[in-house]
């Protein structure tokens, strides 16, 4: 919904206040109430839906590939198409490069190695099925829920192969295959993958998750990275109201960042910890957050 001036005055009027009045009541570190469900798409390693209360949805699946580990530059392969937008626009293109770029670059895909020769290579299919705000966040929680409940099937055959030449084999009886969060359990590690957290800037206030109604009089917008606990880089600025014009766009300074980073300790633990507690409860029953 894009909106008056007057309508944008006021909201900006509100959102600059200590401690900043949001339209739906929310805390400054809130994210928006979500509907969220697991593991429902039967040709997949793993799935995730979410569904936020503005309407937005995003489904996101994950299929599992045995390849040869030398010929693969990447053991993950990500994937984004939004309903409405070409696959070439530039809107897309950035979602896939963001999400892509995460992956890879903090995925820990040694986990992945099958034997000496073969690997598993993860290809991650997000799907946008409506958005009003930046779809960044909902694309990054929604593949969070899907790799986290990812299973790989059990290897029977030897991990080592380097004298004898042949293909990895896997028990037939799916029971048997483990969640890939089972894979660092194993070696002493808890498997948490990357998120992105959207943050907008207005007067000296960040608010968290901004809604469509407020990224159109941010001053800035700031996406955060987060991994293992904290912030980590890339943290990127742009105006998020991609849908409508924003004349109170400025530049960032060092302060904002500063808190970013600040609040992105402080409040995406609690992100992490919510979305694992979904995970937890009875697949059969649709999540809330």
């Amino acid at each position: 919904m894009i909106l008056s001036p007057a309508e944008r005055s006021y909201l900006y009027d509100s959102l600059i206040q200590k401690p900043t009045i949001r339209p739906d009541s929310r805390a400054e570190h809130q994210m928006r109430p979500l509907e969220a469900k697991t593991s429902f798409l039967p040709g997949s390693n793993g799935s995730a839906r979410i569904r936020l209360m503005d309407g937005s949805e995003c489904i996101v699946s994950v299929k599992a590939k045995v390849v040869v580990a030398a010929k693969e530059a990447n053991l993950i392969e990500c994937d984004v198409d939004v309903v409405g937008f070409r696959d070439n626009s530039n809107f897309v293109s950035n979602l896939k490069f963001n999400l892509t770029n995460l992956l890879q670059q903090n995925f820990p895909s040694d986990y992945l190695r099958l034997t000496s020769k073969y690997s598993f290579k993860l290809f991650i299919d997000c799907i946008v099925i409506s958005h009003s705000s930046y779809p960044l966040t909902l694309i990054s929680l929604t593949s969070y829920l899907a790799l986290k409940t990812t299973k790989l099937p059990l290897l029977v055959s030897e991990t080592n192969d380097e004298e004898i030449a042949e293909l990895p084999t896997f028990s037939d009886d799916w029971d048997n295959a483990k969640p890939i969060a089972d894979y660092f359990k194993g070696k002493g590690k808890e498997f948490q993958p990357p998120i992105f957290i959207t943050l907008g800037y207005v007067g000296s206030n960040l608010i968290f998750d901004p809604s469509v109604e407020e990224e159109q009089v941010l001053e800035n917008g700031l996406i955060v990275t987060f991994y293992n606990n904290k912030v980590i880089t890339p943290i990127a600025n742009m105006n998020l109201a991609v849908n409508s014009n924003n004349s109170n766009f400025k530049g960032l300074n060092q302060t904002a960042i500063i808190k970013s980073i600040q609040m992105g300790n402080k409040f995406g633990g609690a992100i992490i910890r919510a979305l694992d507690a979904l995970i937890e409860q009875d697949d059969d029953n649709d999540a809330i957050f």
